[in-house]
């Protein structure tokens, strides 16, 4: 009825699934945690990861149960099937922001990597139910998150709230670690592993370098309150910087400002220098 492959390439991408076994668990919510930001993104994004990890693994015992012949093929399967046996990504799968391109094989392998980081989350959280202050100190892997421009807007709003300023006062600066265990301060956000293609990061500068891409271990982004005229002002020896999703360019996060070792700013938006978020996909 199927070729076996097509039962191997189900249990192989089953197995993907779940190398980690437990349930993504959702945060509890209480009456004061529902007004933090983060808590509210992360909260967000877990129920969504925990959904569609559902779905996966449903959809992937279906299709093993019909290979076996142990239950009738709906239209649904079958659709499942032919694009699993063609290494297609399902569109029931495709929930969030991929490249076009992207194969089954790769998109799994990403969702692992993206279920991974929210189960860590979920435990930070759920391991202390009354206060959302363990979720701040957390460096997240933003590429890895669903819906990573509403990380950006959550901390921006987190800063406001914490020290009652509006969020019209506040901007973005930028500090590059490479120790990914600093501590940061309590306007700094922790972004894992960006990847700054076309230059190099040493003392917190920017000089061109013929590699193709350099990671970033530790970027710290840095919401400061600062008055009109100094917002958006770039000085002699910085360039902005855009932050794409992944490789693609397809989709513009946010910019950054970043001092340069000279002035000569232009060289660098000649070879389009700019950070991606997530390098595999």
């Amino acid at each position: 009825m199927f070729k076996g492959r097509n039962v191997q390439g189900a249990k192989c991408s089953r197995g993907e699934m779940s190398k980690g076994r437990n349930s993504l668990q959702v945060l509890q919510r209480n009456q004061d945690n529902i007004k933090d930001p983060l808590f509210c993104f992360f909260d967000r994004e877990i129920s969504q990861g925990a959904v569609l990890l559902e779905d996966v693994r449903r959809d992937l015992r279906d299709v093993v149960a019909v290979c076996k012949l142990e239950r009738k093929q709906t239209n649904y399967i079958r659709n499942l099937i032919s694009s699993l046996s063609k290494g297609i990504l399902p569109s029931s799968w495709n929930r969030y922001k991929v490249p076009k391109s992207v194969t089954v094989l790769q998109w799994i392998a990403d969702f692992s990597e993206r279920i991974k980081q929210l189960r860590d989350i979920s435990k930070v959280a759920n391991d202390s139910p009354n206060s959302t202050a363990p979720l701040k100190g957390i460096h997240v892997w933003l590429g890895g998150l669903f819906t990573a421009e509403a990380y950006i807007t959550a901390t921006r709003q987190y800063v406001a709230q914490a020290n009652s300023w509006s969020l019209e006062e506040l901007s973005l600066q930028v500090k590059v670690y490479t120790d990914v265990h600093t501590r940061l301060d309590m306007c700094s956000f922790g972004i894992l592993n960006l990847n700054l293609l076309g230059a190099a990061c040493a003392d917190n500068k920017l000089t061109l370098s013929p590699k193709i891409s350099t990671e970033l271990p530790l970027t710290a982004l840095t919401w400061v309150k600062l008055p009109p005229e100094e917002r958006d002002v770039l000085t002699g020896s910085q360039v902005k910087l855009p932050v794409y999703l992944n490789f693609t360019r397809a989709d513009l996060l946010f910019t950054i400002d970043m001092d340069t070792v000279n002035s000569d700013g232009m060289k660098f938006y000649e070879r389009g220098v700019a950070l991606l978020c997530s390098k595999a996909i």
